[in-house]
């Protein structure tokens, strides 16, 4: 954090973003829907520092509020004047009460400020979503598997680094997004309704969704090393970077500036034209030297809503038997929903909107076996 810089037509205050040594991390949303996160760092049971995230307009009052709580206990803050705060704040007392906020949809989030005993953050895990040809539905299993993974209470990042390509904001509707730095770096994307989830992606630098990215490597580099390395995420247990197919300047420039820090998660469809160009990715993997965590295959199959036959369209146990090949964990088969691409399209991400739906539920598992299973080194 540093001192107050303008973004437009915004001041951005000096305590603005994420707070690196937090720990404690409340999310709350108030009366006009607008997401509020603030972190805490203590030292001897007293709040040093204060930070926060909003994606609504009253930055000052918000900012004045973290301030106010610097320097004191938490027995103090808890006694902060209620008339002093904004009505959309008031739930940060309840939550510094409480050690509870209630999240979006009943979901409840326990936060425990490490008063007497202060624990290592948990080590972030970075997958690189890879394919190794077009059309296999990249993209479609980053979000999906994304939003999953918050749903289950982790905190979670997606970068999209399709530069020519980047379809996230249209899955996410996020069509008129503006990206602001503060001194942190730059803000990514707080989706409040969806979980714990923060967004990055080209997309929302470019005047029109439909503008050409005509690049070459250099200035491919520079902007996935500015997505990497410049933005101020916050405490994250996931990053899922989104990655264009094959294994070009793209997934080689991310592999460079993550080296030893991610691992691949690789996408395929059931037919053998897919696999042999998901293989190029494992090579791809084994040559920088990066673990795979596991292997996911879509399209597995049409289940006919009517007489609920399945129908394996491109065959079926390609990536099962990519997996056992090479030794890797196969993480799932998700099937085929002409649903899926109406969500999509929609800007609603399939497993948000058929929440009880059965591909809801694989990929629900599919996220608990990559929280439960660790890469291997190829």
């Amino acid at each position: 954090m540093g001192k107050e810089l303008e973004v437009g037509t915004k001041v951005i205050p000096h305590n603005f973003g994420p707070l690196k040594g937090a720990n404690g991390n409340a999310r709350l949303q108030g009366e006009e829907r607008e997401m509020v996160e603030f972190w805490l760092r203590f030292e001897e049971s007293k709040i040093v520092e204060a930070s926060f995230i909003s994606d609504g307009d009253n930055l000052e009052a918000i900012s004045a509020l973290a301030e106010r709580v610097v320097g004191l206990s938490l027995e103090e803050a808890q006694k902060v004047d209620q008339e002093d705060l904004p009505l959309a704040l008031q739930a940060l007392k309840e939550a510094l009460t409480n050690l509870e906020i209630n999240l979006l949809k009943g979901v409840k989030r326990q936060i425990k400020p490490a008063l007497e005993e202060v624990k290592a953050p948990k080590e972030r895990r970075t997958l690189m979503v890879m394919s190794g040809k077009g059309g296999v539905g990249k993209s479609t299993v980053a979000v999906n598997l994304a939003i999953s993974l918050a749903k289950q209470g982790l905190r979670v990042g997606l970068v999209d680094v399709d530069i020519h390509g980047p379809s996230i904001p249209t899955m996410l509707n996020l069509p008129d997004v503006t990206v602001m730095q503060a001194a942190d770096g730059i803000q990514p994307v707080i989706l409040g309704d969806l979980y714990d989830l923060e967004v990055m992606s080209l997309g929302f630098l470019l005047e029109n969704a439909d503008d050409p990215v005509v690049w070459r490597g250099p200035l491919k580099n520079s902007l996935i090393s500015q997505f990497l390395n410049e933005v101020a995420w916050g405490p994250l247990d996931y990053l899922i970077v989104d990655l264009p197919p094959g294994t070009g300047d793209e997934p080689l420039s991310v592999a460079q500036q993550l080296s030893g820090k991610a691992e691949g998660l690789l996408v395929t469809t059931p037919q053998a034209v897919a696999t042999v160009d998901v293989a190029r990715s494992v090579n791809f993997c084994r040559q920088m030297k990066i673990p795979v965590a596991g292997i996911v295959e879509n399209m597995a199959g049409f289940v006919c809503p009517h007489c609920h036959t399945t129908t394996a369209i491109f065959r079926s146990g390609g990536g099962k038997s990519l997996a056992d090949h090479y030794h890797l964990p196969f993480l799932g088969s998700i099937p085929i929903d002409p649903s899926m691409g109406v969500a999509g399209d929609a800007g609603i991400p399939f497993v948000q909107r058929f929440e009880e739906s059965p591909i809801a539920e694989i990929y629900s598992e599919i996220a608990k076996r990559l929280n439960e299973t660790r890469s291997v080194e190829l």
